[in-house]
């Protein structure tokens, strides 16, 4: 009977020791009570102008960089699937290319405007997409393709 006892006192023991590393590996995750850092875009606004002779489309997407602490700056990396130009003569922009890195700070809103060659606006609400990604840790983004 002595035996029997041991023998079992010995699996629980052996059991738990076995067990134990493993729940000690669980990471305990600490309420932080702050929203994440990120990144989000709103719906691109679609226009044409009539501002040059031959006129041209447009589209302005804001981005949103949200929670983001102290003065860290965000890299915004964003790819249009359309082909886009500098309209000449044009007296409103900074125009941004079909691709390319922009930054900005917690609470700003950043907008992206895009020109597009031989386009109507009706083409560009229909294909616009535009792909939105980070390299800056921690930061994710949360619409990482605006639409028309």
């Amino acid at each position: 009977m002595r035996n029997k006892i041991l023998t079992g006192l010995t699996a629980c023991v052996a059991a738990a020791a076995v067990a134990a590393p493993a729940q000690a590996q669980v990471a305990p995750t600490a309420p932080t009570g702050a929203p994440a850092p990120a990144i989000s875009a709103s719906k691109c606004t679609v226009r044409h102008s009539n501002e040059t002779k031959a006129g041209f489309t447009y589209a302005d997407c804001e981005l949103n960089v949200t929670n983001v602490p102290g003065n860290e700056t965000v890299k915004i990396h964003y790819s249009s699937n359309l082909k886009t130009y500098t309209p000449k003569g044009a007296e409103f922009g900074p125009w941004n290319r079909r691709s390319g890195t922009i930054t900005a700070n917690d609470g700003e809103i950043t907008t992206l405007q895009m020109a597009f060659p031989g386009k109507t606006a009706a083409q560009v609400r229909k294909q616009l997409k535009v792909a939105l990604s980070t390299t800056t840790p921690g930061v994710t983004v949360t619409t990482p393709i605006a639409h028309a």
